[in-house]
């Protein structure tokens, strides 16, 4: 029987793997291009899309509202295909968002808003907006970005001040041959008020066909609003820690809500935005995978080359074999010698793939930042340094196995008798 293995015999044959790796360089250099290509195509691929991954995330955190749990009454609902209304609906108020904030575990921020439309004039221009009543947070929510001027504070809504932001496109109707900053501190028509302009937004990316916004403190802005045949309802907004607390948030609000309102709870709607991302989530994956797939065949390419590498040595080295078999050596030592020196050669490749790997992710990100202004930068997960070891000893046992069975399987007196 077999003595079992000792770790010093496992060096051993590393030690030996790694002279004839340095015995014949170019050989191996060539004989491991294909791991180190595969590796490097491996974690470049895998640092990029995670980079993409981390940077759409943030993107999609700051502008959309995939981090918030929304609120909102329900007023109409469909029964035997018809739309009828609701009655006896919960109206979210004030004290709702301030209690929501003290009450619900996992809320960072609360925002209260109320749309509708409204005409505006300045001058003889006239242009008809989306208007949004909110609280002063509503900006956090919005991602709101301004070319000029600034959203109203918590102190001008408190105080319901007669103060009104406009979108870019907006303040371009209404500025007419003035640049649209030219309205911040001036004063506007809103609905049936006087409105001071305290900012106008920067043009949305894109084009600005939903750009006809406005928005105004809540308290004190139902005057602003046109009459309207269905009924308005403010909507709740919740924003939670992160992205991965919006599940946990949502179930909060719900207790929460039940608590509040009792049965009044089934006339509420809870919306949750994740959608988008997960969406994301799902293309990033399946671009990793496709990624993946390719290096992987150009692991397998590599891999050959070992493979032939390794039956060369096994040839050029059958005395060698015969006279440690003559010995004392077992089959079992034989083959683990040519295993553990497949894997050495393949563990150099990987490192060398590895560190090529992290350059090639660096200049490509580098590449996008200057081509698209988007702030991707590589990142590296502890996973895809586990990838890039594991294919090394994959590639190492899979197309080490045949040279070291072939080499196990030698008689020694043939072996010793062999030039």
């Amino acid at each position: 029987m077999a003595s079992p293995l000792k770790l010093t015999s496992l060096f051993e044959s590393a030690r030996v793997g790694a002279d004839s790796l340095r015995s014949n360089p170019l050989r191996t250099v060539l004989a491991t291009t294909g791991v180190i290509i595969g590796v490097g195509a491996l974690v470049a691929a895998f640092a990029i899309t995670d980079g993409v991954e981390v940077w759409s995330r943030a993107l999609i955190a700051r502008e959309s509202s995939v981090q918030d749990v929304t609120v909102t009454a329900r007023t109409h609902a469909r029964v035997h295909g018809r739309e009828v209304p609701v009655r006896g609906y919960p109206e979210l108020t004030l004290e709702d968002a301030q209690r929501a904030q003290a009450e619900v575990p996992g809320v960072t921020r609360n925002a209260l808003m109320l749309n509708g439309r409204t005409e505006t004039e300045l001058l003889g221009a006239r242009a008809t907006v989306q208007l949004t009543l909110g609280t002063a947070s509503l900006a956090d929510f919005a991602g709101l970005r301004f070319a000029g001027g600034r959203f109203f504070t918590a102190a001008e809504e408190a105080h319901g001040a007669p103060v009104i932001v406009l979108g870019h496109r907006t303040a371009t109707e209404l500025a007419g041959v003035h640049d649209p900053l030219w309205l911040v501190g001036r004063t506007i028509r809103a609905g049936s008020e006087r409105r001071e302009v305290l900012g106008v937004l920067e043009p949305p990316e894109g084009g600005d066909e939903h750009d006809m916004v406005a928005f105004a403190p809540l308290r004190g802005g139902d005057a602003l609003l046109e009459p309207s045949a269905a009924p308005r309802v403010p909507t709740l907004r919740l924003k939670a820690r992160s992205i991965e607390a919006v599940d946990t948030l949502e179930a909060e609000v719900v207790n929460w809500l039940a608590e509040r309102y009792g049965r009044g709870v089934e006339k509420l709607d809870v919306v949750v935005g994740t959608e988008r991302l997960h969406n994301t989530r799902q293309a990033m994956l399946l671009s990793k995978a496709l990624l993946g797939l390719l290096a992987s065949l150009i692991l397998a390419v590599g891999g050959i080359g070992i493979m032939n590498v390794l039956l060369a040595a096994v040839v050029e080295r059958t005395r060698e074999i015969g006279i440690r078999k003559a010995v004392g050596a077992s089959r079992r030592d034989i083959q683990v010698q040519f295993l553990v020196e497949s894997v050495t050669v393949t563990t150099v490749g990987s490192a060398l793939g590895f560190v090529g790997g992290l350059v090639i992710a660096i200049a490509g990100t580098a590449v996008f930042r200057r081509l698209t202004g988007a702030g991707i930068w590589p990142v590296v997960h502890a996973s895809t340094s586990l990838i890039a070891i594991g294919a090394a000893v994959v590639v190492g046992v899979a197309f080490g196995t045949y040279p070291a069975r072939r080499a196990a399987s030698l008689s020694p007196i043939e072996a010793i008798a062999r030039e």
